[in-house]
């Protein structure tokens, strides 16, 4: 029997005929976090220096015949400056920004289409300056989630002759089903360190229901924390090396991830390198990014390179990131806004 029916008549036998109490879902994890910081917490709506646009796409195990693709977009701003503080050693106010807002479109393909989930965010956040070096913002996030499920694209068993040739085609029609999410967030810093806490499926949205069963999307819990430090501060002349050291724990019902990484950037250039590590220990990726950035464009790509139990390594788990994105400036003449530390990709 050929390779693509083997996955293909599996993928059937797992997903539809194996009698299943209770299903779990899993949500897409990008090696680019802090690029559309929105996806991750949704407390980073107008937290930026600018208002926002990003657009991220990743490929996951493309030597594979059925990969897994995830695309995004995002979007946030600052609504409007309510306070300003003015410190005599600055010539300018700072204001502090309260409410902001985004917008997430996030699109996960999986087989080809065989399965695929659409979500829709909506993003309302508020932010407080308790001291002049310290911010902190509170985000509440709904969330429209639409599940698709298209059976032409597989292969089944009557379909494949004794020779394992594949004969006719499926008459199976799919079908999608729609619900709503709700999310919560709260990040923040204090001179150089930055980080946050984030909560995802709080209403635990159903999937699928089938033969008795259902499939459910968990609670996501989120910590991340991280810090700039300029490893040029000592030298006369300005000029800046920054070195930003990050740590981001997922946890969604037994997946448990740990990533640690760092950031340099000088001037418009941006390079990164992360260890990914499932707690379970099967799984272990190194991620390598690149990427450009300036005050108005951005730019980036990464790469995973996997090495996962029974010895399946290399190619066949690798992944590739791509990421474009715009700052657009406020349009309020030469007053500076309290932004949030956060890398920018």
């Amino acid at each position: 029997m050929h390779s693509r029916s083997r996955i293909n008549v599996l993928l059937v036998i797992l997903v539809l005929f194996v009698p299943i109490k209770v299903l779990k879902g899993q949500d897409p994890v990008f090696a680019q976090a802090f690029f559309n910081p929105t996806i991750m917490n949704p407390a980073y709506a107008g937290a930026g220096k600018y208002m926002r646009l990003g657009i991220i796409y990743r490929n996951q195990w493309t030597v594979i015949d059925m990969p897994y693709s995830t695309f995004g977009v995002s979007f946030d701003r600052l609504l409007f400056a309510e306070s300003a503080r003015k410190h005599s050693s600055r010539s300018r106010s700072i204001y502090s920004g309260r409410s902001g807002i985004g917008v997430n479109i996030v699109s996960d393909v999986e087989g080809k289409g065989v399965f695929s989930r659409n979500n829709i965010d909506l993003i309302y956040s508020y932010g407080i300056q308790p001291t002049f070096n310290s911010h902190v913002r509170f985000g509440i996030q709904t969330t429209v989630i639409f599940r698709t499920r298209n059976f032409s694209g597989l292969v089944f068993p009557d379909m494949i002759n004794p020779a394992g040739d594949i004969i006719g085609s499926s008459d199976r029609v799919g079908y999608s089903t729609w619900n709503y999410d709700i999310a919560l967030g709260i990040t923040g810093d204090i001179d150089n360190f930055y980080g946050g806490i984030a909560v995802h499926h709080l209403l635990q949205p159903v999937e699928a229901s089938f033969m008795g069963g259902r499939a459910y999307i968990p609670r996501k819990y989120t910590f991340h924390i991280g810090a700039d430090f300029n490893l040029y501060k000592w030298r006369k002349f300005k000029e800046v090396l920054l070195f930003s050291p990050n740590i981001i724990y997922i946890q969604q019902l037994n997946f448990n991830q740990l990533s640690l990484g760092f950031y340099l950037s000088k001037n418009w250039l941006v390079a990164g390198l992360w260890l990914r590590e499932n707690l379970s220990l099967s799984s272990h990726s190194f991620i390598v990014t690149l990427g450009y950035a300036d005050d108005i464009f951005r730019m980036g790509y990464s790469y995973d390179f996997s090495i996962m139990l029974y010895g399946l390594r290399g190619l066949p788990t690798s992944s590739h990131e791509v990421t474009l994105g715009w700052n657009l400036e406020y349009k309020r003449g030469k007053k500076r806004y309290r932004y949030i530390k956060c890398p920018k990709f």
